[in-house]
C-alpha cells in the first residue's frame, strides 16, 4: 500500500495521482540495456574487468534515475495535496487545498510537445512547493484547482475518484 493510501483518513478520497515522464524510466533502461550489451562484448573480448565495470557502471546509473521515481509519491485528495520523497527515510510536504493560493505552471516548448512540466504551489504560512517535472502537469493542476474549489464551498463537493492513465488499461463493465 503506498504512503497516500495509508495516510487517507475516513472521510478523504483520492482524486489524482501525479505520475513522471515517460522518458526518466526509458533513459534508465537504455543505459542499462547499453551498459549491459558493452560489458557483454568486453567481457567476450577477452576485457573482463572493463565489462565488469561497464556492468556494474550501468546499474548504478540505472537505480540513481529509477530510485528517485519508485521512492516519490504526489497526489491530490478531496482536502489535501500530499507531496513524499523518499524510501528508507520520508519527508513529506502536506498541504491543505484550503490553504493553496497559487498553482504555478512552468513548461517550456519541450514540455508543451512531450506533456511534461513542473508546478510550484504556494500556500499561506507555509514555505513555497516545487515539484520535480511530472508527466500531465496540467492534469494535476486541474485536479488542485477542482479541489480547491470544492474545499472553499461549504458542505464541501463530491469529486470523481482516482484518474485513469492514457496506458492504463480501463476494466470493461
Amino acid at each position: 500500500m503506498s504512503y497516500i493510501e495509508h495516510s487517507l483518513a475516513h472521510s478523504e478520497r483520492l482524486i489524482y495521482r501525479a505520475h513522471f515522464p515517460w522518458f526518466y524510466p526509458a533513459t534508465a533502461w537504455a543505459l542499462l540495456i547499453g551498459t549491459v550489451l558493452g560489458g557483454s562484448i568486453a567481457f567476450a573480448s577477452g576485457y573482463g574487468w572493463i565489462g565488469l565495470g561497464l556492468l556494474l557502471a550501468g546499474l548504478a546509473s540505472f537505480v540513481t534515475i529509477m530510485l528517485p521515481l519508485w521512492a516519490t509519491e504526489i497526489g491530490v485528495t478531496n482536502q489535501r495535496f500530499i507531496y513524499k520523497r523518499g524510501w528508507l527515510s520520508r519527508s513529506t510536504q502536506e498541504l491543505q487545498l484550503r490553504a493553496i493560493e497559487e498553482v504555478n505552471l512552468e513548461q517550456g516548448l519541450l514540455g508543451q510537445l512531450f506533456n511534461f512540466g513542473r508546478l510550484e504551489l504556494r500556500g499561506t504560512g507555509v514555505d513555497d512547493i516545487r515539484l520535480p517535472s511530472l508527466a500531465d502537469p496540467l492534469g494535476l493542476r486541474r485536479a488542485l484547482q477542482d479541489g480547491m474549489a470544492a474545499a472553499a464551498q461549504p458542505g464541501g463537493v463530491a469529486l470523481p475518484a482516482v484518474e485513469q492513465r492514457r496506458d492504463e488499461a480501463v476494466p470493461s463493465a
